[in-house]
C-alpha cells in the first residue's frame, strides 16, 4: 500500500476541490471536539459559518488553535484468503491554523454568498444581504500548515 505525500500546491488544490470537512477544536480544558461542516477555501483561508453560539464557537472563543481534515475514500482493497489484508484507497488533507470569527457584517454576507454560491451548482439564489449575515457566524481559519497523502494503488 504505497502512501505518497503530497505536494503544499496538491493538497491545497485536494482543499479547495472538497465540499465537507470536520473542524478539531480543543475546550479551556483540553477536550477535544470534532465538527463536520461544510466550508469554501479562498486565498489560504477556510470559511465556514454556524449559528450564534455553540461548543465550537465556545472552544474557538477559548483556544483558536484549530485542525482542519478533509478525506475522501477511493475504495477498499481485500486480498481473499490473507488475513489482516484489508487497507482503504483514500487521499487525506490536514491544515492547521488560527480561527477567528468574521466580525462585519458587509464582509459576512460576501462570504455567506460565496459560500451559497459553491453549494448552489449554478442554480439562481436569493444573494445574503447584511441583515440576514446578522443573524449568523462566519469563521475564517487562517491556515499556518497543510499536509496530504494518498494511499494509492501499486503501479
Amino acid at each position: 500500500m504505497p502512501i505518497r505525500w503530497m505536494s503544499e500546491d496538491d493538497a491545497r488544490e485536494f482543499l479547495r476541490a472538497g465540499t465537507e470537512g470536520r473542524l478539531a477544536t480543543c475546550d479551556q480544558t483540553g477536550q477535544p471536539y470534532i465538527t463536520p461542516l461544510n466550508y469554501f477555501y479562498r486565498e489560504g483561508k477556510i470559511y465556514f459559518h454556524s449559528r450564534l453560539n455553540g461548543r465550537k464557537l465556545d472552544n474557538i472563543a477559548a483556544n483558536s488553535r484549530v485542525c482542519f481534515e478533509v478525506s475522501a475514500t477511493a475504495k477498499l482493497t481485500v486480498s481473499h484468503g490473507r488475513p489482516c489484508s484489508c487497507s482503504t484507497r483514500y487521499t487525506s488533507v490536514l491544515a492547521f491554523g488560527l480561527a477567528r470569527v468574521v466580525p462585519d457584517d458587509a464582509k459576512k454576507a460576501a462570504l455567506l454568498n460565496l459560500l451559497v454560491e459553491r453549494y448552489a451548482g449554478g442554480m439562481d439564489f436569493q444573494p445574503v444581504e447584511e441583515k440576514h449575515a446578522a443573524g449568523c457566524v462566519v469563521v475564517e481559519i487562517c491556515v499556518e500548515q497543510i499536509s496530504g497523502k494518498m494511499n494509492i494503488d501499486p503501479e
